[in-house]
């Protein structure tokens, strides 16, 4: 007898063969996968039918800042800077952990209801040190696999000094070492979370603190993830105060290699991709944020070539999704388009980058990231029966291109499920919601004349809405 038998699904394993199973069976014991493949001769105390259904590896958000979940709406069609200082800095700056706790909560439903099993979250929200702990427990309790990132920032958020009103974030190098120890000690390998360190930027950090960190990183046996290279500016910065790129620095300082994650990745150099292959270096793609936001085209095609691993993440609030079916399709169909080349990713590639290279990245792939015997069970079950998703010979680009998070059915994490019928097991969906919202509310009463004037703009008679100010 064994806990739990899938039956009659099309599996795509993304295993090393990339083998899909016709109506095949996948058994589950002890949170392990056991066995899968055509008529398995098992019992077991749960049987999920899955007949005219896909069954997948758990997608992998290799990304996010869960504590933007509850904000979104407010700031968009902005550029980097005044996202950041019209919309982002005046609202989370007066964050607390309640609400850090119904913002974790709210992106968890969010994950869970869309396919995501494992996420991996960059907080460096230390407006409390008791944040990112809550944000553990939030996530821990969902069900979830995650990969929390304890960010580090001494110096600047995104580039803004200490001296604004709003950097209630940024604190002193002495009590982020402190208490990212007593975190790792407290959450690295507690049941499914694992921990890493993560300087914010370049920018963000002061040069001491990020020595200190690669430093703590090597001492714990921890990754460290950091942004990279995300917008123009910081590029500028790098050459005036090092005399190098990004990276290049980062390089210089011996944070680069099998451990290292790099986020975003747009502004790279021909030497910098190279110098990421060389090392074994990781990179999280996150397409929908950097369009939003302006960004720009990271060189994704070329980093693949180049047998780089590159995962997909979806970034915070100016992504406006956590549905990692959406960001593998536009994954594809951005780089075709910037091209000129319909071949440039494929459906293949974007769905490998949504599940093992995703679990690559983190140092995940032992575990999860694919079906096989001896790994995790964390799948999801994807219901093909429906108009948009006509059964074919060819799963992989009707997952790609016309799947959607609302199609996945049920999740399995750990072994557990987590998700049934479009219900969600772990969590009192309502409820979450509920704080969510006054939670929200909360903070938007708290943020200032900034927050107010986006909330009451008109709609724009020409260009974006946040140009434009309410009627006095």
């Amino acid at each position: 007898m064994i806990d739990l038998l899938i039956r009659g699904a099309t599996i795509v394993t993304m295993d090393e063969r990339r083998m899909v199973i016709e109506r095949g069976d996948l058994a589950v014991d002890g949170g392990v996968i056991v066995a899968l493949g055509e008529h398995l001769d098992y019992e077991a105390e749960k049987c999920l039918e899955a007949d005219g259904c896909v069954v997948l590896p758990g997608l992998i958000n290799g990304h996010t800042h869960v504590y933007q979940a509850m904000i979104e709406g407010i700031g968009y069609d902005m550029h980097f800077d005044p996202w950041n200082w019209r919309y982002l800095f005046p609202i989370v700056s007066k964050m607390e952990p309640k609400h850090a706790t119904a913002s974790a909560e709210l992106a968890a439903l969010e994950m869970i209801k869309s396919g995501t099993t494992t996420v991996s979250d960059h907080w460096y929200l230390h407006t409390d040190f008791e944040n990112i702990r809550l944000v553990a427990q939030a996530l821990d309790r969902a069900g979830l696999r995650s990969h929390i990132v304890y960010g580090l920032l001494d110096q600047t958020f995104a580039g803004e000094r200490i001296e604004s009103e709003y950097m209630t974030m940024v604190r002193r190098e002495d009590a982020l070492i402190a208490e990212s120890r007593r975190f790792v000690q407290d959450w690295h390998g507690k049941n499914r979370t694992m921990v890493a360190l993560g300087p914010g930027s370049t920018e963000d950090i002061s040069d001491r603190l990020l020595k200190k960190t690669i430093a703590l990183a090597k001492e714990m046996g921890l990754s460290i993830a950091t942004h990279v290279a995300g917008w123009q500016d910081i590029i500028a910065y790098c050459y005036k105060r090092y005399g190098m790129r990004d990276l290049e620095y980062l390089h210089s300082l011996g944070l680069t290699g099998p451990d290292s994650i790099f986020i975003h990745a747009v502004w790279l150099s021909p030497g910098e991709v190279e110098i990421l292959a060389e090392t074994g270096s990781k990179v999280v793609h996150c397409p929908v944020a950097n369009m939003h936001l302006g960004y720009g085209i990271a060189a994704v095609p070329e980093m693949l070539a180049r047998g780089i691993c590159v995962g997909l993440g979806t970034d915070g609030a100016a992504s406006y999704t956590y549905d990692m079916f959406e960001v593998a399709k536009t994954a594809a169909l951005l780089h075709k388009v910037a091209k000129l080349d319909a071949e440039a990713v494929t459906a293949e590639q974007a769905l490998a980058m949504a599940t093992i290279n995703g679990a690559r990245a983190l140092g995940l792939a032992d575990q999860v990231g694919s079906l096989e015997p001896g790994k995790r069970a964390d799948c999801i079950i994807v219901d093909f029966a429906q108009p948009h998703l006509l059964d074919t010979t060819r799963v992989v680009p009707q997952l790609v291109y016309s799947a959607r998070g609302s199609d996945v059915v049920t999740a399995i994490i750990d072994g557990k499920v987590v998700m049934e019928n479009r219900v969600v097991q772990t969590m009192d969906e309502k409820a979450v919601l509920s704080r969510a919202r006054h939670m929200r509310q909360d903070l938007l009463e708290r943020a200032g004349p900034e927050t107010r004037e986006l909330i009451a703009a008109p709609w724009p008679k020409s260009g974006s809405y946040w140009r434009a100010r309410p009627e006095r």
